[in-house]
C-alpha cells in the first residue's frame, strides 16, 4: 500500500510543477508583481514539499516492509524445506545427495522467493502508470488515449521478449545448483577420495558439470542484458514519444507551458514504473521458476512407505507374540540367502552379513526400507508398522560410517536427541568406545573434530561415533562393523567393554570381527534355503 502510494506520489509531483510554473513562473515572466504570485508560491510551494515528503517516506518505508516480507518468506520457506528433509518419515525413492538437498534450502529458496518481488513493486507501478495515464488524459484527451493503448501493447511485447531470458534462466538454475551438489558431495568425501587416489577423477567430474553450469550462466547473463537493455531502451522511446506529442500540442497553443512541464515529468516519470514492471515481471519471474519448480517437487515428495506406521506401542494393535523383542522372519538378502532369528530382550547377538545384507537389515530397522520378502518385527509388531519416531527411540541403528559434528569430542559424544546428554554417561561412553583423553591433543573437553571429523584418525571417529551410540542407550542398539578402523587389541576392548556395559540392553553387532564372536550370546548366520539347521 505505501508503494501504491508512492507511485501515485509520483506522478503528482509533475503536476504540482507544472501548477508552480503556470500560477507563478509565467506571471511573473510576463510581468506580474511578486505580490499577486505570493499566495500560489505558498501554497504550490508547500504541496510540492508535502509531495516530495510522501514519496520519500512512502519508498522507504514500504521498500523496507517488502523486503522484509520477501526475507521472512525466505526464512518460512527453507523451514518447510528443511522440515521436509529431516521428516521422520523420509523420503520414496534413493537416498538424494546431501550437496543436492543443501543447494536447494539454500539457493533455490533464495531465488523461488524472488518472485514475491511482484507483489510488492509492480502494484505500485501499475498504479503509478494508470494515474500518469488519468493525468495526461485531464490534460489533453489524445495524451491520456495514447498512452492507455500502448502501455498494454509494449508490456505484452516485453513479456514476449522475456522468453529466452525464462529459458535460458532455468538451465541456468538447474546448472548451479548441479553443481553445488557436486562440489558439496566432493567436499564432503574428499577424505575417501584422497584414500583411492581419485583426486583426477572427481576433479574432472566438477569440471565438467562446472563447465556446463558457466555456459549455462553466461547464456543466461547475455539473455538478461539484451533484455534489460531492450526493456530501458523501449521504456525511454515510449516517454521520448509521449514528450513530442506534448511539445508538438503545445506549439498549436493546445497545451500551456506548465501543462507541457508536467507532460515532459510525466513522460520522465513513467520510465522508472514501465522499465520496473516489464524488468520485475520478467527477471525475477524467469529466475525463480526453475527454483521454484526444484523446491516444490522437494516439498510434494511423498513420504518413505518404512515410514508410514503409526504403531506406538499400544499392545492391542500387536500382531503375534512378543516373546522376543526382535524377529526376523525370512527375510531376503540381497545375495539370495535368507535370514530367519529371533532376539530376545538383554542379548548381545552377533550376526554375520555380507555388506549389502548389513545394510537391508539396518534400512529396515531405521524405518528407510520395506522387506521385499519375509518381515522384520519388533514386539510382534512389523517394523513398518511402527510410527518411526517412536521406533528410533527404541531402535539405534548404526551405520558403517556415521557423520560426526563440527565441535568437540564430548559434545560429539552428547549429540544423542533434542537435548544434549548427561555429560558424565558421555565420558563413560567415551572410555567404553577406548578413546581415553591421553590420546587426544586436548581431552574430550577441548579438542575438536572438525567439520565431519577431518582433524581425527579414523579410529578415533569411528569411536566417537560409537560412543554417542552408547550414550543414547537404546532398547536394542544395532552397530554395522564398529571397529574395523581400530587395531586387534583396541578391538578385542571394545568388545569386552561394550558387552559389559551393555548388559540388560538387546545389542546386535553385524560383524564377522573374531573379538565381537568372542564376547558374543550367540553368532547368527544367513542360510541358502529350506531351514536352519
Amino acid at each position: 500500500m505505501l508503494l501504491i502510494v508512492h507511485g501515485i506520489a509520483g506522478m503528482l509531483l509533475p503536476v504540482v510543477i507544472g501548477m508552480l510554473v503556470d500560477k507563478v513562473v509565467a506571471p511573473s515572466a510576463a510581468g506580474v508583481g511578486f505580490a499577486s504570485v505570493t499566495g500560489p508560491l505558498v501554497w504550490w510551494g508547500l504541496a510540492l514539499v508535502g509531495v516530495y515528503l510522501v514519496v520519500n517516506l512512502s519508498y522507504r518505508f514500504g521498500g523496507r516492509l517488502g523486503w522484509f516480507g520477501v526475507q521472512r518468506s525466505q526464512f518460512e520457506l527453507s523451514q518447510a524445506v528443511l522440515s521436509r528433509v529431516l521428516d521422520p518419515r523420509g523420503m520414496v525413492g534413493a537416498a538424494r545427495a546431501p550437496g543436492g538437498l543443501l543447494a536447494v534450502a539454500t539457493g533455490d529458496v533464495h531465488r523461488a522467493c524472488l518472485v514475491l518481488y511482484v507483489t510488492v513493486y509492480p502494484p505500485g507501478e501499475i498504479v503509478g502508470l494508470l494515474t500518469a495515464a488519468v493525468i495526461l488524459f485531464a490534460i489533453h484527451p489524445w495524451l491520456g488515449l495514447g498512452v492507455v493503448v500502448a502501455l498494454p501493447i509494449v508490456v505484452v511485447l516485453m513479456q514476449l521478449a522475456a522468453i529466452p531470458l525464462r529459458r535460458r534462466s532455468i538451465r541456468e538454475q538447474a546448472g548451479l545448483a548441479d553443481a553445488a551438489a557436486v562440489a558439496a558431495d566432493l567436499v564432503a568425501g574428499y577424505r575417501v577420495i584422497r584414500g583411492i587416489n581419485a583426486q583426477a577423477t572427481a576433479a574432472g567430474r566438477y569440471r565438467t558439470v562446472s563447465r556446463e553450469a558457466l555456459r549455462g550462466t553466461l547464456a543466461a547473463q547475455f539473455a538478461r542484458a539484451g533484455f534489460d537493455g531492450i526493456s530501458t531502451a523501449t521504456a525511454q522511446l515510449f516517454a521520448a514519444a509521449v514528450v513530442v506529442a506534448a511539445a508538438i500540442l503545445a506549439f498549436t497553443g493546445q497545451l500551456t507551458i506548465g501543462q507541457l512541464v508536467t507532460v515532459a515529468g510525466v513522460a520522465v516519470s513513467l520510465i522508472g514504473p514501465l522499465d520496473g514492471l516489464v524488468g520485475t515481471l520478467g527477471t525475477f519471474w524467469a529466475i525463480s521458476q526453475a527454483s521454484a519448480r526444484r523446491v516444490l517437487d522437494l516439498l510434494s515428495e511423498p513420504a518413505n512407505p518404512a515410514g508410514l506406521g503409526e504403531h506406538t506401542g499400544d499392545t492391542t494393535q500387536r500382531v503375534g507374540t512378543a516373546e522376543d523383542l526382535l524377529r526376523v522372519d525370512r527375510l531376503a538378502l540381497p545375495d539370495g540367502s535368507l535370514l530367519n532369528t529371533t532376539v530376545s530382550s538383554g542379548e548381545f547377538v552377533v550376526i554375520d552379513l555380507p555388506q549389502a545384507g548389513q545394510r537391508l537389515l539396518t534400512d529396515v530397522l531405521s524405518a528407510q526400507a520395506v522387506p521385499v520378502t519375509g518381515q522384520v518385527l519388533l514386539d510382534g509388531v512389523a517394523v513398518e508398522a511402527w510410527d518411526p519416531t517412536t521406533l528410533r527411540e527404541r531402535v539405534l541403528a548404526v551405520p558403517h560410517t556415521a557423520g560426526l559434528f563440527a565441535g568437540t569430542v564430548l559434545e560429539n559424544a552428547r549429540a544423542t536427541g533434542d537435548k544434549p546428554l548427561d555429560e558424565a554417561i558421555a565420558r563413560t561412553a567415551l572410555r567404553v568406545a577406548a578413546l581415553t583423553e591421553t590420546e587426544l591433543p586436548s581431552g574430550y573437553d577441548a579438542t575438536r573434530v572438525g567439520d565431519g571429523g577431518r582433524e581425527l584418525s579414523g579410529g578415533q571417529r569411528q569411536r566417537i561415533a560409537l560412543a554417542r551410540a552408547i550414550t543414547a542407550d537404546p532398547d536394542l542398539l544395532v552397530l554395522t562393523d564398529p571397529t574395523s578402523s581400530v587395531d586387534a587389541v583396541t578391538e578385542q576392548h571394545i568388545a569386552a567393554a561394550l558387552r559389559t556395559h551393555r548388559v540388560g540392553r538387546t545389542t546386535i553387532v553385524l560383524t564377522s570381527s573374531p573379538a565381537f564372536r568372542a564376547v558374543a550370546d550367540r553368532l547368527i548366520a544367513p542360510y541358502e534355503g529350506g531351514e536352519p539347521s
